[in-house]
């Protein structure tokens, strides 16, 4: 029985690494750009993410320094998209993108870089599910 459920987690974990795999950003995720160390790394898929309408929430999270997370923001702008939504001020920049659909559903990708005295703090969200746009996303984001 346990091996069933170590297995089927791995199988889950596998297609949720496939369905990202075609990004610009994928080397992030696998820990190719920012050592896996340095990040914290959340994935939710399933039940937990219904109430949003999506099936898969992967993050990143990390302090780096400026170069870092401007190397991380132009692989975002060069993916391919559907609609994007941008800002950015002395501190702050953030990129939301609605990419192509796969497989039948669409696909989420935010970034958001604050500026501190030493460095930035990154996060970096890749969001799938039956949501229909981003202006539904925003709308989600702020209620939260």
């Amino acid at each position: 029985m346990k091996r069933a459920i170590i297995l089927s987690l791995m199988v889950f974990m596998a297609l949720a690494l496939r369905a990202q795999s075609d990004l610009q950003v994928s080397p992030l995720f696998e820990g190719k750009i920012i050592p896996q160390e340095r990040m914290v790394v959340t994935r939710i898929k399933g039940m937990m993410m219904q109430e949003y309408r999506l099936s898969l929430f992967h993050s990143v999270v990390f302090d780096g320094t400026e170069e870092e997370a401007q190397r991380v923001s132009r692989l975002i702008e060069r993916e391919g998209h559907i609609a994007s939504s941008d800002y950015q001020s002395k501190k702050v920049k953030t990129l939301k993108r609605q990419l192509p659909a796969k497989n039948g559903k669409n696909r989420f990708l935010c970034f958001k870089s604050n500026n501190k005295s030493k460095g930035c703090h990154v996060v970096v969200i890749y969001m799938e599910g039956p949501l229909a746009s981003l202006n539904e996303l925003e709308m989600i984001l702020s209620n939260e």
